[in-house]
């Protein structure tokens, strides 16, 4: 297969990882790296000396021989970026979620699937290994009836206010990835909810939030997220599993960012897997992509941009709902201090911002 010209729009840490996968997977020639960072600008010639780097996206853009452009820049760009990528009609590999206000992303839905170009964001989970896997074992009916969906990711991560603004708080933020993920298991849209916030360290927005309620098929759910885990203990640590409950069996996943270990327990079928975590799955979204061009049919394992539309829009609401709820705030804004001032000195730990 000939090798698909890409132009990567944004070189933070994201960028960096794309970077990566693309370079590797062979089926990709990175033509151009764009950052308006001269740090940014000066790294990527350390390590791509063969590669066009710019601080003008319109160079990406009006070259007629990049085919694909992939927008990992933060969300308040995005917006400007997809219409403009359109417009020049390049193939599109985003990050979630697609523009900074809901408005942007239902435009920007409405725009590329009214265009024949491809699109795909990057809602991760979708292509993990272990939730594929038990996908497919509720599938095979070993679980009977699908009924409960359990979802929590809580680590120590992103402290408030250090960065990601237009990507909303935590439960938008990240916590749109499994408002994702359990509709992609329920196969079904949320039907109610009701959502209870903690305002942790007394930030102007809830940094831990659990939701529960009804699909329309009838499975219930329930999803708990924050980066609130821990965030000063001496050795820091996370909680993160999914717990899948039918009328017969269950099937559940945990992990430590290195290994997930799943669960199968059906009515023939009693079976533990552990593997490697596989990380953001970018290697597999790029290689889908890459096929998907080549066969001009678009996989049903790319996550679309409605996909992350729809997710984000939950995630608001969810998020708009334990607002209209008693919101408590404890902790205080010297703790916050505190929190910051420790990650900015950390050099391995959970959700750290880029650094070079």
């Amino acid at each position: 297969m000939e090798r698909i010209k890409i132009g990567l729009i944004g070189f933070g840490r994201m960028g960096e990882k794309y970077l990566s996968q693309l370079r590797a997977s062979g089926k990709w020639e990175v033509a151009y790296i764009c950052d308006v960072s001269p740090g940014a600008q000066a790294y990527a010639r350390e390590i791509c000396p063969g590669t066009c780097i710019t601080g003008d996206e319109d160079v990406v853009f009006n070259d007629p021989e990049v085919r694909v452009v992939g927008l990992f820049t933060l969300a308040d760009s995005r917006y400007r970026q997809i219409r403009k990528a359109v417009e020049k009609g390049k193939h599109i590999l985003a990050e979630k979620p697609i523009a900074d206000t809901l408005e942007h992303e239902k435009e920007l839905v409405d725009l590329v699937e009214s265009s024949s170009l491809l699109s795909a964001v990057n809602l991760y989970l979708r292509n993990s290994w272990y939730h594929n896997c038990i996908k497919d074992f509720i599938s095979s009916g070993e679980i009977g009836d699908l009924a409960i969906i359990r979802i929590c990711h809580m680590t120590p991560g992103l402290a408030p206010g250090e960065g990601h603004e237009f990507e909303g708080p935590s439960f938008h933020d990240c916590g749109m990835h499994y408002v994702d993920l359990a509709r992609w298991y329920a196969g079904s849209d949320f039907r109610t909810w009701h959502a209870q916030g903690m305002r942790m360290w007394s930030y102007k927005d809830p940094w831990w939030l659990q939701c529960h309620g009804t699909f329309e098929n009838g499975v219930v759910f329930d999803i708990t997220q924050g980066f609130v885990y821990g965030q000063l203990a001496k050795d820091q640590t996370h909680n993160s599993y999914v717990d899948i409950i039918g009328t017969k069996g269950i099937a559940r996943m945990t992990h430590d960012f290195r290994t997930a270990v799943v669960g199968l327990h059906g009515v023939n079928v009693t079976e533990r897997i552990e593997k490697p975590h596989g990380g953001k799955n970018i290697d597999r979204l790029c290689d889908i992509f890459a096929d998907s061009l080549a066969s001009g049919v678009r996989s049903d394992a790319l996550p679309a941009f409605r996909n992350s539309m729809e997710a984000s829009m939950y995630a608001w609401k969810f998020l708009e709902d334990a607002k209209s709820h008693d919101l408590p705030a404890i902790g205080s804004e010297k703790e916050l201090e505190a929190i910051r001032f420790r990650r900015s000195r950390m050099k391995d730990g959970y959700g750290l911002l880029h650094k070079r």
